[in-house]
Protein backbone atom coordinates (compact mmCIF):
# COMPACT_ATOMS: atom_id res chain seq x y z
CA UNK A 1 0.00 0.00 0.00
CA UNK A 2 1.74 3.81 -0.90
CA UNK A 3 1.33 6.88 0.86
CA UNK A 4 -1.24 8.06 -1.45
CA UNK A 5 -3.77 4.96 -1.14
CA UNK A 6 -3.66 4.74 2.99
CA UNK A 7 -7.42 4.01 4.18
CA UNK A 8 -8.79 7.42 5.68
CA UNK A 9 -6.58 9.51 3.14
CA UNK A 10 -8.07 10.97 -0.19
CA UNK A 11 -6.07 9.75 -3.10
CA UNK A 12 -5.57 12.85 -4.87
CA UNK A 13 -3.53 14.77 -2.01
CA UNK A 14 -0.17 14.93 -3.06
CA UNK A 15 2.47 13.37 -0.46
CA UNK A 16 3.97 16.06 1.68
CA UNK A 17 8.22 16.20 1.89
CA UNK A 18 10.23 18.55 3.77
CA UNK A 19 11.07 21.62 2.09
CA UNK A 20 8.21 21.26 0.13
CA UNK A 21 5.30 21.06 2.45
CA UNK A 22 4.17 24.99 1.63
CA UNK A 23 3.42 24.18 -1.31
CA UNK A 24 2.07 21.20 -1.67
CA UNK A 25 -0.30 22.47 1.23
CA UNK A 26 -1.10 25.10 -1.00
CA UNK A 27 -2.21 23.12 -3.88
CA UNK A 28 -5.03 21.47 -1.41
CA UNK A 29 -8.97 21.69 -1.50
CA UNK A 30 -10.33 23.47 1.59
CA UNK A 31 -12.23 20.15 2.08
CA UNK A 32 -9.01 17.94 2.08
CA UNK A 33 -6.89 20.82 4.32
CA UNK A 34 -10.07 20.59 6.72
CA UNK A 35 -9.93 16.53 6.80
CA UNK A 36 -6.63 16.42 7.28
CA UNK A 37 -6.37 19.20 10.22
CA UNK A 38 -9.55 17.05 12.25
CA UNK A 39 -7.37 13.96 11.06
CA UNK A 40 -4.44 15.16 12.80
CA UNK A 41 -6.07 17.58 15.60
CA UNK A 42 -7.91 14.09 16.92
CA UNK A 43 -4.55 12.77 16.88
CA UNK A 44 -2.91 15.44 19.07
CA UNK A 45 -5.94 15.30 21.29
CA UNK A 46 -5.75 11.22 21.52
CA UNK A 47 -1.82 12.10 22.26
CA UNK A 48 -2.82 14.45 24.96
CA UNK A 49 -4.93 12.39 26.81
CA UNK A 50 -2.47 9.37 26.76
CA UNK A 51 0.18 11.87 28.50
CA UNK A 52 -2.28 13.50 30.66
CA UNK A 53 -3.30 9.78 32.00
CA UNK A 54 0.63 8.70 32.19
CA UNK A 55 1.44 11.85 33.79
CA UNK A 56 -1.35 11.73 36.06
CA UNK A 57 -0.20 8.26 37.13
CA UNK A 58 2.98 9.40 37.98
CA UNK A 59 1.70 12.24 39.99
CA UNK A 60 -0.40 9.77 42.16
CA UNK A 61 2.65 8.03 42.85
CA UNK A 62 4.19 10.81 44.07
CA UNK A 63 1.89 12.01 46.41
CA UNK A 64 1.13 8.23 48.00
CA UNK A 65 4.83 8.80 48.99
CA UNK A 66 4.56 12.11 50.69
CA UNK A 67 1.11 10.98 52.06
CA UNK A 68 3.29 7.74 54.05
CA UNK A 69 5.93 10.47 54.99
CA UNK A 70 3.19 12.74 56.50
CA UNK A 71 1.89 9.02 57.91
CA UNK A 72 4.58 8.54 59.64
CA UNK A 73 4.85 11.89 61.08
CA UNK A 74 1.46 11.80 62.42
CA UNK A 75 2.44 8.34 64.25
CA UNK A 76 5.25 10.24 65.44
CA UNK A 77 3.50 13.23 66.70
CA UNK A 78 0.65 11.06 68.63
CA UNK A 79 3.54 9.17 70.55
CA UNK A 80 5.31 12.31 71.27
CA UNK A 81 2.43 13.65 73.00
CA UNK A 82 1.47 10.43 75.00
CA UNK A 83 5.36 10.46 75.90
CA UNK A 84 5.04 13.74 77.15
CA UNK A 85 2.13 12.77 78.95
CA UNK A 86 3.98 9.70 80.45
CA UNK A 87 6.65 12.48 81.51
CA UNK A 88 4.28 14.87 83.19
CA UNK A 89 2.31 11.66 85.30
CA UNK A 90 6.20 10.89 86.12
CA UNK A 91 7.34 13.91 87.35
CA UNK A 92 4.46 14.40 89.55
CA UNK A 93 4.42 10.87 90.61
CA UNK A 94 8.39 11.35 91.39
CA UNK A 95 7.82 14.41 92.76
CA UNK A 96 10.67 15.95 91.84
CA UNK A 97 12.81 13.03 91.43
CA UNK A 98 14.85 13.13 88.02
CA UNK A 99 15.85 10.25 86.66
CA UNK A 100 12.00 8.82 85.75
CA UNK A 101 10.34 12.03 83.90
CA UNK A 102 13.87 13.04 82.37
CA UNK A 103 14.32 9.85 80.56
CA UNK A 104 10.35 9.79 79.24
CA UNK A 105 11.84 13.02 77.92
CA UNK A 106 14.84 12.12 76.61
CA UNK A 107 12.82 9.85 74.81
CA UNK A 108 10.05 12.05 73.17
CA UNK A 109 12.27 14.20 71.92
CA UNK A 110 14.50 11.98 70.04
CA UNK A 111 10.65 10.64 68.67
CA UNK A 112 9.86 14.26 68.20
CA UNK A 113 12.97 14.08 65.77
CA UNK A 114 12.27 11.30 63.68
CA UNK A 115 8.78 12.43 63.33
CA UNK A 116 9.95 16.02 62.20
CA UNK A 117 12.50 14.50 59.48
CA UNK A 118 9.99 12.23 58.32
CA UNK A 119 7.34 15.19 57.92
CA UNK A 120 9.89 16.97 55.80
CA UNK A 121 11.23 14.17 53.55
CA UNK A 122 6.89 13.53 53.03
CA UNK A 123 6.94 17.30 52.34
CA UNK A 124 9.62 17.62 50.32
CA UNK A 125 8.26 14.42 48.00
CA UNK A 126 4.88 16.69 47.03
CA UNK A 127 3.85 17.44 43.68
CA UNK A 128 4.68 20.78 42.84
CA UNK A 129 3.23 21.46 39.30
CA UNK A 130 0.53 18.87 38.91
CA UNK A 131 0.42 17.56 35.28
CA UNK A 132 3.38 20.29 33.93
CA UNK A 133 4.17 18.22 30.72
CA UNK A 134 0.70 18.17 29.77
CA UNK A 135 -0.26 21.91 30.40
CA UNK A 136 3.41 22.82 28.61
CA UNK A 137 2.38 20.26 25.63
CA UNK A 138 -1.29 21.86 25.15
CA UNK A 139 0.11 25.19 25.29
CA UNK A 140 2.56 24.42 22.88
CA UNK A 141 -0.27 22.76 20.69
CA UNK A 142 -2.13 26.03 20.72
CA UNK A 143 0.88 28.15 19.99
CA UNK A 144 1.32 25.99 17.32
CA UNK A 145 -2.50 26.11 15.83
CA UNK A 146 -2.68 29.74 16.23
CA UNK A 147 0.35 30.11 13.80
CA UNK A 148 -1.02 27.39 11.29
CA UNK A 149 -3.97 29.89 11.07
CA UNK A 150 -2.33 33.07 10.78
Amino acid sequence: MTAQHRPGRPTHVPPVHPGGATEAVRQLPTRDLVTELARKASALARKEVELAKAELRADLRAEAKMASGLGVAGLCGIFTVQLLLTAVVLALMEAGLLPGWAAALVVAAVVLAVGTAAGLWGWGRRVRKPLDTTRRSLQDGVRWAKEQVA
